[in-house]
C-alpha cells in the first residue's frame, strides 16, 4: 500500500541539522509517511548522516550538485504518496503537522492544498513566535495570490500539504531559477488546485541562520 504522504527533502550541506528534520519527519503521528532525502552533491558529512536513518525507512538519494530544485523534482519522481510535503533540510514538522491537515481534507473539495502555521527560529524552536498574516486564510486559489502579492505575506514551502495530483498539473520545479523558485512553483500549484484551506494547528518550525 502507498504512503499517504511523501516528503521530499533536498539536502546541501545539512550536516549540523538535518538529524533533528529526520527524526520531525518520522515523528509525524496518525499518517503514513514515506521519506526521501536527495543529497545534492554535499561536501560535509550530510549523505552519511542521512544514511543512518536508512534502518527506519528514509530513502537516501545521491546526486551531483545541481540545486535545490532539480533535488526536489528528483524527489518528486521517486514519491508515491497521494500528498506531497517538501520539507527543507534545516526545519522541522510538529508531530501532529501533517494529521491536523489530512483531518482538514477530509471535508475539503478533491484537490485542495493545506497551508499551516508558521513562525521562525534560530537553534531552539521555543524561540518561534507564531503570528498570523493575512494569508493565513481559506481562500479561492486566485484571490490567495493576490493577497500575498498585494502585501498579505508569504507562505514558507514546508508549510503545504500538496495532493500528488495537483502537483502533477502544476508541473515540476523550474530549474533555472535561482531567487523564489518556492513561490513561483506554489503559485502554479495553487493555480491547479481547487483552492486553499488554512489549518492553524498545524505548525512548521523555519530555521534562519
Amino acid at each position: 500500500m502507498n504512503p499517504e504522504v511523501s516528503i521530499i527533502i533536498p539536502c546541501y550541506n545539512a550536516a549540523p541539522w538535518i538529524s533533528a528534520t529526520l527524526d520531525s519527519a518520522l515523528g509525524q503521528t496518525g499518517v503514513s509517511c514515506e521519506i526521501i532525502v536527495v543529497d545534492d552533491g554535499s561536501t560535509d558529512e550530510s549523505a552519511t548522516v542521512a544514511r543512518e536513518f536508512a534502518h527506519r525507512g528514509v530513502q537516501v538519494i545521491e546526486q551531483t550538485n545541481q540545486g535545490a530544485a532539480v533535488a526536489r523534482n528528483t524527489g518528486l519522481n521517486h514519491a508515491t504518496g497521494e500528498f506531497i510535503q517538501f520539507l527543507d533540510a534545516d526545519d522541522l514538522l510538529a508531530p501532529d503537522k501533517l494529521q491536523f491537515q489530512m483531518e482538514q481534507l477530509k471535508s475539503a473539495p478533491a484537490e485542495t492544498v493545506v497551508s499551516a502555521a508558521w513562525a521562525r527560529f534560530s537553534t531552539d524552536p521555543a524561540e518561534a513566535a507564531f503570528a498570523p498574516d493575512p494569508v493565513w486564510i481559506n481562500s479561492s486559489a486566485l484571490d490567495w495570490l493576490v493577497l500575498s502579492w498585494s502585501g498579505g505575506g508569504m507562505m514558507h514551502p514546508a508549510a503545504w500539504l500538496t495532493p500528488r495530483a495537483v502537483a502533477r498539473k502544476a508541473g515540476p520545479w523550474n530549474e533555472t531559477l535561482s531567487l523564489d523558485d518556492d513561490g513561483e512553483y506554489f503559485a502554479r500549484v495553487l493555480l491547479a488546485s481547487a483552492g486553499v484551506i488554512h489549518c492553524p494547528d498545524s505548525r512548521v518550525y523555519y530555521r534562519t541562520h
